[in-house]
């Protein structure tokens, strides 16, 4: 308790070290505390389902040609059935199929109709869906909730959003105007992080009444919509399978699909394997652990040169300590309690801020943090055992050295320098704080860069902010089509195309071509894109050669990109017209009447792949408008009226081309704002440490310095002599910190197909920021003491 007491008593007497150190370690626990958040709502997502290291996804590798494969998480609708079927490892399958496009719920009411646009809340699913993902029914049977058309299911805050009760089973509700559901079910709400929460499940029979021409028997129908899950028995191994898939995939597929590869993805590996569409890469949140590891790092040298800076002030009171009879082992005591009590003061100031801070910190990352997360036994004794840990690493070598101190000498105010392996020690600590926060400072700004490199491309031909996407009701063309052309003639509208979905949709539609009659499938995949004659136009696409396609009753002709003929080998694009393609997931032959200019479709972190663009008619649900550059709210607000007149019925759901790209990347966005954090607070902690040093420095000099002046030293040589350690520090750090900021960050740069270049300002202007800092860090310390007078600096002890 003495020790505490003591402790205590000496933060309150050095308030300007005590708050120093206080606001370093704060800042860097609550940085690392949310990195802690998140990392961990990320490793914990579908940690939680039964038998969850027996269920697996099963995905597509495509082998081409050149040696590469494709990825693709989508498979047909009957693929799990036939394993189910063929194999006797697979205990259960179950098949789901995400909505690709928000789907319009309708409730009907006393007073007419409630209408809801759902986005990613809502999917169709078989009845073993529910059974392999165990759902908590608390109304209706969950063994055949789905197992009949024009039925569905709801959670219990749907079934309240939707009924106001959570009593929902016999109610009905519309879909898309297409069918009237029956609720046959209600489960508890999803409490645990999963990619598999869906608030409304259709059953899929559902698909069939509402799609006859759904391919629900097409085994080379893909599309990343489409899950196939699998339950191996116990004790059956998935290598044992994937070995058997391939003779499987020629049974179904037939010999043209060899290239084909079936493969069983781990359930807890979905949200992490971005070849598949994952979330984020766990790479990534390992680099963002070690980045807050060594944040820690950082904050503990902190700590240490300052209390090393703190050692003269101290230097008789420990004297005195040692003269009455304190043994070293008790000083040792008194150094970590002392330590002990500064971290735990921090940790509590470190949880408050991030109590404060974690509603705004979810704003600006998107994310779903909560305390909840930290309110398990085993998150509380980790969090002990770090600010154990942390006491440790910050206070135990100041500790050993200050109560190390000859008495005498200290009650002489003789504590001396730290020579050899200590200061050279100290200055490595220094020099480790440099490379750290150049590191991070530059991996930041190569981020920024590319994100802001990304969210500027013209990806689709045009203007990014410039192009809206609404989604339609069913109707019929001409209605569609009149809708369109209303909107033409809006001022500020520059024209709109009738489509299935936004050219940078997060869906993929796609399957295997046959060329000008050539025997076999080509081995790679074609990407569907389904829109009217207007598409071109409206994305300020042009025609490479040939002509547009034409909206007719039948789906016979097609527009294809400069990819897809590279693919095909057809040097010239002209020699391509008047070809006919097959479609081998959707069935159609069609004529290619034009070759368009290659576009991106997908993100930057993809090269641009083959596409064929089709007028088929029942596919455009949507309408793509290009606003002109200047449009204002009048021009959004004229589009609603005219949406009021076409589909009074309807919601009007507007999406920005914008935010749908941001959305592509927003894993890495999210990234890149926490590595700005993280950079800031390192060269706040890492600014913090010079000035503590420079602090020591000064101190421990003052006599020399005092000396030096009256032999005529004047203050600018004060400043060269305080300042070249510092500066010399700099350069070694920014030596070391270059090549290793360039490997990391070029191969961070290579996860994308398209890129911003290395340059030396990724570089130069993160060291100019630091040489800049600790220059005037340094200055200002060392011109308060070379301007002291001599006759004051000559009397310190």
């Amino acid at each position: 308790m003495n020790y505490l007491k003591i402790a205590l008593r000496l933060q309150v007497r050095y308030k300007w070290f005590t708050g120093i150190n206080i606001a370093g370690l704060s800042l860097g626990m609550l940085c690392s505390l949310l990195v802690y958040l998140y990392v961990g709502s990320h490793l914990g997502t579908d940690r939680h389902h039964h038998d969850a290291e027996r269920l697996y996804r099963v995905v597509l590798d495509i082998h081409t040609p050149a040696g590469t494969i494709e990825h693709e998480e989508g498979t047909s609708l009957p693929l799990g059935h036939a394993l189910q079927t063929d194999y006797s490892a697979v205990e259960a399958a179950a098949f789901c199929m995400r909505f690709y496009t928000a789907p319009t719920i309708a409730i009907t009411t006393p007073g007419g109709s409630d209408r809801y646009q759902e986005d990613r809340v809502a999917a169709y699913a078989d009845n073993a869906f529910i059974q392999l993902f165990r759902h908590d029914f608390i109304a209706g049977n969950r063994h055949t909730a789905l197992t009949q058309p024009n039925t569905a299911v709801l959670s219990q805050r749907q079934a309240l959003k939707y009924f106001g009760t959570a009593d929902a089973v016999g109610r009905t509700l519309n879909i898309n105007h297409l069918a009237d559901l029956t609720v046959t079910g209600v489960f508890a709400n999803p409490t645990d992080r999963s990619d598999l929460n869906f608030d409304v499940l259709v059953s899929l029979p559902t698909l069939n009444v509402i799609n006859p021409n759904y391919q629900d028997q097409n085994y080379t129908w893909i599309g990343s919509n489409n899950w196939t899950f699998i339950k191996l028995k116990a004790g059956q191994q998935p290598a044992a399978l994937e070995a058997q898939l391939p003779a499987f995939a020629t049974k179904y597929l037939g010999a043209d699909f060899h290239h084909w590869q079936f493969r069983l993805q781990p359930l807890a590996d979905i949200h992490f394997d971005t070849r598949y569409d994952g979330v984020v890469s766990k790479p990534v949140l390992w680099i963002l652990a070690a980045v807050a590891l060594a944040l820690t790092g950082l904050v503990c040298i902190n700590y240490i040169n300052l209390s090393m800076a703190q050692s003269g002030p101290r230097a008789k009171e420990i004297g005195v300590r040692k003269y009455l009879g304190g043994s070293k082992r008790q000083l040792f005591i008194q150094f970590m309690t002392e330590t002990g009590v500064t971290v735990a003061t921090s940790a509590v100031l470190a949880l408050i801020a991030a109590y404060i801070t974690l509603p705004l910190i979810n704003i600006w990352l998107q994310a779903d943090l909560t305390w909840m997360q930290l309110a398990t036994l085993d998150k509380i004794a980790a969090i002990l055992l770090a600010c154990l840990a942390l006491t440790f690493l910050a206070g135990y070598y100041p500790a050993v050295v200050l109560s190390g101190f000859h008495p005498i000498r200290a009650l002489a105010g003789k504590t001396g320098t730290l020579g050899g392996t200590r200061q050279w020690l100290q200055q490595s600590l220094i020099c480790f704080q440099y490379t750290v926060a150049l590191l991070f400072m530059t991996a930041t700004g190569v981020m920024l860069h590319q994100m802001h490199f990304l969210l500027q491309e013209d990806h689709a031909g045009v203007p990014a902010n410039t192009v809206i996407t609404i989604g339609l009701p069913k109707a019929d063309l001409s209605r569609r089509q009149a809708f369109r052309d209303a909107l033409t003639h809006i001022p500020g509208v520059e024209d709109a195309t009738l489509q299935h979905q936004a050219p940078l949709a997060a869906s993929l539609d796609g399957g295997f071509i046959k060329y000008d009659n050539r025997p076999a499938w080509e081995e790679f995949i074609v990407r569907d894109r389904w829109a009217d004659d207007r598409f071109l136009e409206t994305y300020n696409l042009s025609l490479v050669a040939g002509r547009n396609i034409a909206l007719h009753d039948s789906t016979t002709e097609t527009l294809v990109n400069e990819t897809l003929l590279q693919k095909l080998s057809v040097t010239h694009p002209e020699d391509a017209l008047g070809k006919q393609i097959v479609l081998d997931n959707a069935g159609l032959t069609a004529t290619i009447v034009g070759v368009v200019q290659n576009f991106h479709h997908r993100s930057l972190q993809h090269t641009i792949e083959p596409v064929a663009i089709y007028p088929l008619r029942a596919a455009l649900n949507h309408v793509g408008i290009r606003l002109s550059t200047g449009h204002t709210g009048a021009t959004l607000e004229a589009i609603t009226t005219v949406w009021k007149q076409a589909f009074p019925d309807d919601v009007l759901r507007i999406s920005f081309l914008d935010q749908s790209i941001a959305d592509l990347y927003r894993t890495e966005r999210v990234t890149g704002k926490l590595m700005t954090i993280l950079a800031v607070v390192s060269a706040v902690i890492c600014s913090i440490g010079i000035l503590g040093l420079s602090a020591y420095s000064a101190l421990r000099r003052t006599r020399e310095i005092g000396i030096r002046k009256v032999l005529g030293a004047s203050v600018a040589d004060i400043l060269v002599l305080l300042g070249r350690q510092y500066l010399a520090l700099v350069v070694v750090a920014i030596v070391l910190a270059l090549p290793v900021a360039y490997s990391i960050m070029h191969r961070w740069l290579e996860g994308f197909a398209y890129h911003v270049p290395w340059g030396w300002t990724s570089f130069s202007i993160p060291a100019a920021m630091l040489v800049i800092t600790t220059l005037a860090l340094v200055t200002a310390q060392s011109l308060r003491t070379a301007r002291t007078n001599p006759s004051r600096s000559l009397r310190y002890d």
